[in-house]
């Protein structure tokens, strides 16, 4: 028996995620203390600075982002024959944690009303966290490592609970969002 935990890996354009960290580091606009599902900050459950991008950005490597993320995502829908066309939600996270902070709260992407839609998720590590940073799927008994580059896949369904492995000494970035059925 084949036994899949649908929590697929895929490798990336490393400038890509320099490019998503630098765009982080100068943006103003679109700045945030992180946000939980219910759009509130709570740093019990998270502790991050968040800058949101869209999919309708005409900034040249987010659109190169969005190219290269449509591919994996292919891939994805193909190995296990989803039968919908997928699309990236409209707003997506470039998230910031300090040392020390994090995701700790376990949580799956579609928690509450408003997250009805989403079907798929996406993370993407922009920097390696060598202590620690991953993140854990406890019902798949799997720990992802935050490795530069790693674009991780997964439902967004309650199958798939997840929480964020705070680093002690490092920061860590990542590019998060949803795919929901057209």
């Amino acid at each position: 028996m084949n036994l899949y935990n649908f929590i697929e890996t895929y490798k990336t354009n490393l400038n890509i995620c320099d490019n998503l960290i630098n765009y982080h580091k100068k943006n103003k606009e679109y700045k945030n203390a992180g946000t939980v599902g219910n759009g509130l900050t709570n740093k019990k459950l998270k502790d991050s600075t968040d800058v949101y991008f869209y999919n309708n950005s005409s900034n040249k490597f987010i659109i190169k982002f969005f190219k290269e993320l449509s591919t994996h995502v292919q891939n994805y829908v193909t190995k296990y024959n989803i039968g919908d066309d997928v699309n990236t939600c409209v707003c997506n996270t470039i998230q910031h944690y300090k040392p020390g902070k994090g995701f700790p709260a376990i949580h799956y992407e579609r928690g509450n009303k408003q997250m009805t839609s989403r079907q798929l998720v996406y993370m993407l590590y922009l920097n390696t966290v060598k202590d620690k940073g991953g993140t854990t799927f406890p019902y798949q008994k799997t720990t992802t490592k935050a490795i530069k580059g790693n674009l991780i896949i997964w439902p967004a369904e309650f199958t798939h609970p997840h929480h964020g492995v705070i680093s002690p000494t490092e920061e860590k970035y990542i590019a998060t969002g949803w795919l929901e059925i057209v």
